[in-house]
């Protein structure tokens, strides 16, 4: 299963998942229900970088593929 199909899986309803640039964006839309560890840990075993912020209101994970 490719790498966006895995986070997919992970999040269910509870956010959305996109690809950007090499990466992803995750919008966490149930907080209280997302997967946390599931996700972090997904994101660093496919060697990704990742940031969280906040965009209106919701929290955001971005990620993009650590340098080498």
């Amino acid at each position: 299963m490719d790498p966006e199909e895995q986070l997919k899986r992970i999040v269910k309803d509870t956010g959305e998942v996109n690809s950007v640039y090499g990466g992803f964006e995750i919008k966490v839309s149930k907080p209280a229900l997302f997967p946390w560890y599931k996700i972090f840990n997904q994101l660093i075993d496919i060697d990704q970088e990742v940031w969280l912020n906040k965009v209106e209101g919701k929290i955001n994970i971005t990620s993009k593929p650590r340098a080498r």
